[in-house]
């Protein structure tokens, strides 16, 4: 981890003090929720890219935008720019997105190229992260291209990993197996095949709140039936499962007693689908911003992407079986699901926000949890504060 600034240790200190009053020890209906300020400070939003979100796995992006040779893309992880890249042996890398020589950012737009150069002084790399050339490195027109002394030249890697459609990065190294991490999630999508899902659309919203306020918010069944007119329609409280976790997982679900066009409806299913997944609704988190939902029509990725300590970009990409993603026929179906995410997410845009404006409260700091809907936020503030004080 990199050694943290004086502000960043003081509010790690004083986050851990506030903690002192043992609100994550206590059994759920005595405990709370984080303090007010780890929502609200600039310098705990900087302790988090620093521990959380560089210490895990992250997603970063999508495979079906790195489909060929040289397809590059540079995104941004825990504030570092990193570019991801389909390499010559077909794998998916990452890497530190600056060339090892005076720091120029290499790629600035997502494209597609047989090596990187850097617009500075034409360094060039190719596409596994191996300097090949250093122009006039050692003169006019004595050019360094001895790849076999320049190893400490190459470009720095990222640890880097595939999982369906999406790519995750964890950027310290020593997060553990995405195997160990993801696999909760595994056990739980047993007979669903992903074999012929594919992506089709993402929607994009601006929220002017904290990104674990969306996170929390994304797992959480208690709200729908105050917040959500349709949804609690669909699937009342009395069908509702209240959340749990596994380790870095939160996971929830329903069985539904109606289909709905939005939900199950006119858009091919899941092949083969067992009984029990036919009338089935499930969602889940991996640690700490990674969430998607799947019914037997669907798979909807919803990512909450930190921009400051106030502001977050969501992201929710809506992925269908076989003819669904494509075919003409099933245009209509997809207006349909697209319009009720876009009308959910909205509803819910405006609780997080006033939920947001109560963080600068004195009269509140961190809340009263329900025993029977809120463990999973007690488990998610706990594996925050694990996270911050590694």
């Amino acid at each position: 981890m990199p050694r943290l600034t004086p502000a960043q240790q003081q509010v790690q200190v004083d986050f851990l003090q506030q903690l002192r009053d043992g609100r994550l020890d206590k059994p759920v209906a005595e405990s709370s929720g984080l303090p007010n300020f780890a929502y609200t400070c600039a310098d705990f939003y900087a302790l988090e890219q620093d521990t959380v979100f560089r210490n895990h796995w992250v997603f970063a992006g999508f495979v079906h935008c790195l489909k060929k040779t040289g397809d590059m893309i540079p995104v941004e992880v825990a504030a570092q720019p990193i570019v991801l890249v389909m390499a010559e042996d077909g794998q998916i890398r990452a890497f530190h997105n600056v060339c090892s020589h005076r720091g120029a950012q290499l790629v600035t737009e997502p494209g597609t190229s047989k090596k990187f150069v850097c617009p500075n002084h034409s360094w060039s790399y190719n596409l596994e992260g191996k300097l090949i050339a250093r122009p006039h490195f050692h003169g006019s027109e004595k050019h360094d291209v001895n790849r076999a002394g320049c190893h400490r030249a190459d470009l720095s890697p990222i640890r880097c990993i595939t999982w369906h459609d999406w790519v995750f990065v964890n950027i310290s190294g020593d997060a553990d197996s995405f195997e160990r991490c993801i696999r909760p999630i595994e056990v739980r999508l047993d007979g669903y095949d992903f074999s012929d899902l594919h992506f089709f659309e993402s929607l994009e919203f601006d929220l002017q709140a904290n990104w674990k306020l969306a996170v929390e918010n994304f797992i959480d069944p208690y709200h729908v039936f105050s917040c959500h007119p349709w949804l609690n329609d669909f699937v009342g409280m009395d069908q509702r499962q209240a959340p749990e976790f596994d380790d870095k997982v939160l996971f929830c679900g329903y069985q539904f007693q109606k289909t709905d066009p939005a939900r199950a409806g006119a858009l091919p299913w899941f092949p083969n689908l067992p009984k029990q997944k036919q009338n089935r609704g499930d969602w889940f988190v991996m640690f700490p911003n990674f969430a998607f939902e799947i019914f037997p029509d669907q798979v909807d990725l919803f990512i909450a992407n930190p921009q400051g300590p106030q502001k977050t970009q969501e992201t929710i990409s809506l992925y269908f079986i076989g003819e669904g993603a494509k075919a003409e026929k099933y245009a209509e179906a997809r207006a349909l699901v697209i319009k009720n995410w876009n009308d959910l997410n909205h509803e819910d845009i405006g609780i997080i926000e006033r939920m947001q404006a109560g963080r600068r409260s004195d009269g509140f700091d961190g809340g009263v949890l329900s025993p029977y809907w809120d463990p999973v936020q007690k488990h998610f503030a706990a594996m925050m504060t694990r996270a911050i004080s590694s």
